[in-house]
């Protein structure tokens, strides 16, 4: 069976004034159906981008990105929109614009393009009952906790019933007990609903428990997956001669 997703030789960079910066260099990974994996790594090491170039808000400079088999360098504009919208869910980092706008409404939005408004709010509620945040569905984004914003946005993301879910860094802010919430749910998530999921985090004993781990440095993703037995150890002490910590 082939992959859900693909990384093929992906590189991308942008200029800081006069000078070129690498982002991401020759990354390559795969992602199979249901399976839950991690990347972690220090701030600004590229885990937005490659979640970006992911699915499909950034171009890759080299390489290639393909989602089940497709290359997504290959989509029209409006392909690109529904494969965001029908088959990608992004947890957001971000609440509503709206800032008094009630969660449920929130998270009903992402449903538009599908469902009334009516239904929309239905699926919202067992969204936010999923996540276990079913007691914040009328509150506004100001008003919840850290915890309950990572909560809230994930149920946005998985409200659509994606094939691929991506979440970049959940526990930023995050208590210890908080933390192994998400990481609970996230692997639920995978194991019930057969949904790939990609996280990013900037601690290693942060995506403990994923079938995959790998850290990205340097622009580069060093380290082997963790369904192939790495040691935590090693993948920490490849990171650190990839950046040069070491």
């Amino acid at each position: 069976m082939s992959p859900l997703l693909s990384l093929e030789s992906v590189s991308k960079g942008f200029w800081r004034g006069q000078r070129p910066v690498d982002v991401l260099t020759d990354v390559s990974l795969t992602l199979d159906a249901g399976e839950l994996a991690g990347v972690w790594g220090p701030r600004s090491a590229g885990k937005t981008t490659l979640l970006e170039l992911i699915a499909g808000l950034q171009d890759p400079d080299a390489g290639r990105v393909l989602f089940d088999g497709r290359d997504l360098a290959t989509m029209t504009d409006r392909e690109r929109s529904t494969l965001l919208h029908r088959e990608i869910g992004i947890a957001p980092r971000n609440g509503p614009a709206s800032r008094d706008l009630p969660i449920d409404r929130w998270i009903s939005l992402a449903l538009l393009d599908r469902a009334g408004w009516r239904d929309g709010l239905r699926r919202a509620h067992q969204a936010l009952e999923r996540v276990g945040a079913a007691d914040v569905a009328r509150a506004a984004w100001d008003d919840l906790s850290d915890g309950e914003r990572t909560l809230t946005s994930i149920a946005r993301a998985i409200v659509r019933e994606p094939r691929l879910l991506l979440v970049d860094d959940p526990n930023a802010g995050l208590g210890l007990l908080e933390r192994g919430e998400i990481a609970t749910l996230l692997r639920s998530v995978a194991h019930d609903a057969g949904v790939s999921v990609l996280v990013t985090a900037a601690d290693v004993s942060e995506i403990q428990g994923t079938r995959t781990i790998w850290s990205l440095a340097g622009g580069r993703l060093v380290g082997r997956p963790a369904s192939r037995r790495a040691d935590a150890t090693v993948v920490d002490m490849a990171a650190r001669r990839a950046s040069g910590l070491g």
